[in-house]
């Protein structure tokens, strides 16, 4: 359950959609299993939706955050991987499976950030080289 300041200060907790809708336990399981097959399946954009929908329902369960944060890393969109990571991690701060999941995505947004650099650097030395050497041939003729 989500955290709110009521009138006088202390926090008051808001109970999860599931709960509000209620919405059988069986059937996120169902939901689940169903986000799972289509991640096995190859299907990543439905599996990202699904997966929102069931952290909408009950955003304190781990493995959704888990299942999104795999399917968006299969996209390719590591740093929307680690965000959904870093919300099921809010709420199961030791669940393995996450913490394993964090690291792996920290490397790869690093190595990527890296790559990124050095390729601005190679650009911007290929474009002074370019760029500077007539620049110093007519310095010089003059």
């Amino acid at each position: 359950m989500s955290e709110v300041p009521g009138r006088n200060g202390e926090s008051t907790e808001l109970p999860e959609l599931r709960q509000i809708l209620n919405v059988p336990e069986a059937a996120m399981d169902h939901a689940m299993a169903f986000a799972y097959q289509l991640y096995l399946g190859g299907h990543h954009a439905q599996v990202v939706q699904l997966c929102q929908a069931l952290i909408a329902c009950d955003r304190r369960y781990w493995w959704p955050h888990s299942l999104l944060a795999a399917s968006l890393r299969r996209l390719e969109r590591y740093d929307e991987a680690l965000q959904a990571v870093k919300r099921g991690l809010e709420y199961e701060a030791l669940q393995p499976k996450l913490l394993l999941m964090r690291s792996e995505l920290q490397i790869i947004i690093a190595r990527r950030n890296t790559a990124a650099r050095a390729e601005a650097r190679e650009r911007t030395a290929t474009l002074e080289s370019a760029v500077g050497a007539p620049t110093l041939r007519l310095a010089a003729s003059t």
